[in-house]
């Protein structure tokens, strides 16, 4: 052990008596993180936690070369006192201590590894709490857990930790302010008009952004809204962060008019859309619903939850602020004094555009703006439109769509010509597209001459010339001067725990996510959106809280989330933004390093046996611990306060968070509707292992882990609608079916929730599903003819087309596509057409037995030969996996080889003989017990076993038919047993306790 770690954990950051004497309420959020490289040089910042991944040659902060030291330091509250363990996933040297107590002291060399300390006691209270990290190689990590009286390991929540004021060092504000700086200068877009020279390392690193892309501005402004945007863009959106570029005198006002003359000429001219003094019923209606969705999506979040600003004082000087710079308000807030949320209202956008230009834009902002903070937000065309009818009610009658009067001047310029020109000189082509537009001049001194006259141009107290007037309030000026004198300096390395943090502020994630105590959507918002929202979805309208997230999520799902709107929750209103992967492509990477751990895709692994299954689905039912009374599961709707679907939680999810959740909820999430179904470890149905709380639920994990189409617990209630229920005997019903089951449909419901559709038109078995049968109300609602809606998740599909074929002989082929196409097989015909050939294919009806179960009649007749079956379907359900029992009784015709149409496969197909032992492959297999597993597009697969005939596999392209084949030299009668199972995991021991 070095010196250096003994003395800054017991030492350096030790506090007198006195001042360990503290209440709650003095407390400020966040552990004060200090980072010390190499050269000495030191960066302190808030952190909600002691939690930190540098991977080589990344550093904690910019400036930093990389760090050698890293120190965080505050206090922690003891809520009881007794024995605690403390234990870190670590590489490098630590130290952390409690009061005056070592708690946990160690190295960790070459990689990442536990490190476990002794048992401690510790006295309740609030006391010092000081952790060092030593990095001593390429990379370091730690990530934080203890262990305490009535509670498990977990990573020490952010509720425990705080600072105060006089454990700051003095470099703390300067230190925030230049954060605070540094964000100004990005988001302000600095660096386009300061270019940054080639030994500016610290510049090389600063975000890029754009404005919005100009090419078919007259498309999208009215060219009254765009000269006054112009005059004055602070006036119309507050929080904007276009300057003003224009002078108030004659030159500027002409200057105006010639770009707004450019501008108006780039796309088709917008048509001026007036608001009537009365709106049509369809537009109110439009209307109330946009205004609906405005609250509901997330709008008002970002927006504020009314279209214009409130009316303000008048300061004597606008550009004067007199709030004091506080940089103690946020951990998130990047040094603001504002916090870690932003608002930018929307005033008066009827003034700008028209309903139809703004749905356009609606779809797809990102299109117009790739570095834009107006996120995609998967409206529909229908959702757009409304939302722009509801946005554009709002009108200023100051600002009028038609072009501005022209200038009184002597002269008579070439205005389209001296707006290219002003466009240019003024150096708006730095941050805005012009497609084919004018060649594009640099504007503005270079940023290190930018450096040394900080208090000059655009930061000088009133900017003049031209120089661009941003408006800047006192706090930000000072904030900027900090970054431009000092900010500058220093080593510039990556930085993805920088990144991940200012990520949070930048694109405003806290609006509505709550993480670490911070942000969230507030109350007054929150109850106006659950009293818009149904009353099915309304207990719950706030988003995921964040904290934590980095080791709650799978990389590959926040990567889903972030970038391709994966939902776990699909039925919320409110939208999860998509920023694009230019804004946040890497932040599913880099925010699991800003929590201590490492980004891992890696699917918890269950042991898939049947007990354990068995006791996983008993276990999630209404007798077991009641996971259905609010989650979802495979697609079916839980009850009560909606939760998301637990068999895609391992595609969601990590095992270790999803193990700690099940524990101890309310302490990962206070408040959490979950209830604990574990204390101390021990479930209260004893029942099932005893109570042993670790083995139920890795059960319920092996269970869920079946993934969609896994067999359903008992319990799951039938969806709301005019439902078909099944009773002790099969349901069946003639109707019509969803996803192409045909036109002449018979749907039957089976005891235990199997059901099954048969097309009599082209005589197939369609499909069958798990869950409850149907919602008829389709069929029947309004003028009637939709069809019914499945109840539950489909588990199997037969091929497309009549399954049967007959040729000569058996090295001659079927052609099933083919056969899937001709109307002699009743494939559908066009509208308006018939089909007057013979047909080798006629349904015969279906008789019941005295259980109720029903059998299809029908024949295929191929030249001289023809086929009659009998096709009892039946569903086999099975503990790991549902079934399909297919029993066909068929008069054979003599010396043809018949074929059945059983699927494909995406590989090679798999034998697999009696106690689960493979079987060499071989294009034509007999029977016998071999068991065929078929590969689809996902994880599941299909598995199916015959017991009359011989198996053909036929190579087609990429995938391989399966086929089975009868060869009779003699017309005989035959019955035939084929088993069908789906399963949502390829496993051998899966595949083996099918029954």
């Amino acid at each position: 052990m070095s010196r250096l770690l003994p003395a800054l954990v017991l030492l350096a950051f030790a506090i007198p008596a006195s001042a360990q004497e503290v209440r709650r309420a003095d407390l400020k959020p966040g552990l004060l993180l200090t980072s010390i490289d190499k050269g000495g040089f030191a960066v302190t910042r808030l952190e909600p936690g002691p939690a930190i991944t540098l991977n080589p040659g990344d550093a904690a902060h910019p400036r930093s070369d990389g760090g050698q030291t890293l120190t965080w330091t505050g206090y922690i509250q003891i809520v009881a006192a007794g024995k605690y363990r403390f234990d870190a996933t670590l590489l490098g040297k630590l130290g952390v201590s409690i009061g005056d107590q070592v708690v946990l002291i160690g190295e960790v060399k070459g990689k990442a590894a536990p490190l476990v300390g002794n048992e401690v006691e510790l006295k309740a209270g609030i006391q010092t709490f000081t952790v060092a990290l030593e990095r001593t190689g390429d990379a370091v990590q730690l990530d934080l857990n203890w262990s305490g009286p009535r509670f498990r390991r977990e990573p020490i929540p952010y509720f425990f930790f705080g600072h105060t004021v006089n454990q700051r060092p003095a470099s703390f504000a300067d230190d925030l302010k230049r954060e605070h700086g540094r964000l100004l200068f990005e988001e302000l877009s600095c660096v386009k008009c300061h270019a940054a020279g080639a030994d500016d390392k610290m510049a090389k690193g600063l975000a890029d952004r754009t404005g919005p892309d100009l090419s078919k501005i007259a498309e999208r402004a009215y060219p009254g809204w765009i000269d006054a945007w112009l005059a004055d863009p602070k006036k119309l959106r507050p929080h904007t962060a276009m300057p003003q570029m224009f002078s108030d005198d004659e030159k500027g006002k002409s200057e105006r008019y010639a770009v707004v003359a450019y501008l108006s000429t780039l796309g088709k001219p917008l048509a001026e859309y007036k608001p009537p003094t009365v709106y049509p019923n369809d537009v109110k209606e439009s209307m109330a619903r946009g205004a609906k969705l405005y609250l509901t999506a997330g709008c008002a979040a970002c927006h504020g939850d009314q279209l214009t600003a409130p009316p303000t004082k008048k300061k004597k000087d606008d550009d004067e602020d007199d709030t004091p710079f506080d940089p103690t308000s946020s951990v998130y807030g990047a040094g603001t004094a504002s916090g870690a949320k932003s608002f930018y209202m929307l005033n008066h956008v009827g003034s700008k555009t028209s309903p139809a230009a703004l749905a356009k834009w609606l779809k797809n902002p990102l299109a117009t703006n790739p570095h834009g903070r107006m996120p995609n937000m998967q409206l529909t065309d229908g959702e757009a439109l409304d939302l722009a009818n509801h946005l554009c009610k709002v009108t200023d009658e100051k600002i009028s769509p038609k072009m501005p009067a022209m200038p009184n001047t002597d002269e008579k310029p070439d205005w389209l010509k001296m707006g290219q020109a002003v466009f240019v000189t003024k150096g708006c082509g730095n941050c805005h597209t012009v497609n084919g537009g004018p060649a594009l001049a640099a504007a503005g001194p270079k940023l290190a001459d930018v450096v040394k006259a900080a208090d000059k141009g655009c930061l000088a107290e009133k900017p003049s010339g031209k120089a661009p007037n941003y408006t800047l309030a006192v706090d930000q000026k000072a904030a900027l001067t900090a970054f431009l004198k000092d900010g500058l300096k220093g080593a510039g390395s990556p930085s993805p725990v920088h990144s991940a943090k200012i990520a949070l502020k930048r694109f405003n994630c806290l609006n509505c996510h709550s993480r670490d105590g911070e942000g969230g959507i507030d109350l007054a918002l929150s109850d106006k959106m659950k009293a818009l929202e149904n009353a099915e979805n309304a207990d719950d309208v706030q988003p995921p809280r964040l904290a934590g997230v980095g080791h709650k999520m799978r990389t590959n799902w926040m990567r889903d989330v972030l970038l391709n709107a994966g939902r776990a929750r699909p039925w919320m209103t409110l939208r999860m933004p998509q920023y694009g992967a230019e804004n946040v492509g890497k932040l599913h990477e880099h925010l699991p390093l800003l929590e201590g751990t490492t980004p891992d895709d890696t699917v918890g692994k269950a042991e898939f046996t049947k007990e354990k299954i068995e006791t996983g689905k008993a276990l999630a039912g209404k007798q077991g611990h009641g996971c259905i009374s609010c989650h979802d599961i495979s697609g079916q709707r839980g009850g009560g306060t909606r939760g998301p679907d637990l068999a895609t939680a391992n595609q969601r999810v990590r095992f270790d968070w999803y193990t700690r959740w099940m524990h101890q909820p309310q302490r990962m999430v206070p408040g959490t509707k979950m209830p604990q179904a574990f204390i101390e470890g021990k479930s209260l149905l004893t029942d099932y292992y005893a109570g042993d709380g670790d083995k139920q639920i890795e059960a319920l994990w092996a269970y869920f882990s079946l993934g969609p189409g896994l067999p359903l617990p008992a319990g799951m209630e039938p969806s709301k609608g005019l439902t078909v229920l099944v009773g002790d005997r099969p349901e069946i019903l003639r109707t019509f079916m969803p996803d192409d089951a045909g036109t002449k449909c018979v749907a039957v419901g089976y005891p235990g929730g199997l059901n099954v559709v048969f097309d009599s038109s082209q005589c197939r078995l369609s499909y069958a599903w798990a869950g409850n049968f149907l919602d008829v109300k389709p069929v029947w609602d309004g003028r009637g003819g939709n069809p019914a809606r499945l109840l539950g998740v489909k588990f199997w599909t037969g091929p497309a087309g009549f399954p049967w074929a007959i040729t000569a002989a058996a090295d001659k082929l079927p052609d099933f596509d083919q056969q899937a196409k001709d109307p002699a097989f009743a494939a559908p015909l066009p509208e308006g057409k018939v089909f007057t050939g013979p047909m080798a294919v006629k349904f015969k009806g279906y008789a019941t037995d005295d259980k109720g179960n029903p059998a299809f009649k029908y024949n295929l007749t191929a030249g001289d030969a023809t086929l009659g079956v009998t096709e009892t379907p039946q569903p086999s359900a099975a503990t790991v996996a549902n079934g399909l029992h297919r029993k066909f009784y068929m008069r054979m015709p003599a010396g043809k080889a018949v074929w059945l149409n059983v699927g494909v496969s995406k590989d090679q197909p798999k034998l697999v003989g009696e106690g689960g032992v493979d079987i060499p492959f071989a294009e034509t297999v007999k029977n016998g017990d071999a068991r065929v597993v078929l590969t689809g597009s996902g994880e599941g697969v299909q598995v199916v076993q015959a017991d009359q005939g011989a198996w053909r596999f036929v190579k087609d392209g990429d995938r391989w038919r399966v086929y089975l084949l009868f060869e009779f030299p003699q017309a005989t009668n035959a019955e035939v047993n084929l088993r069908a199972w789906s399963l949502p995991k390829n496993e051998p021991a899966l595949v083996k306790e099918l029954k």
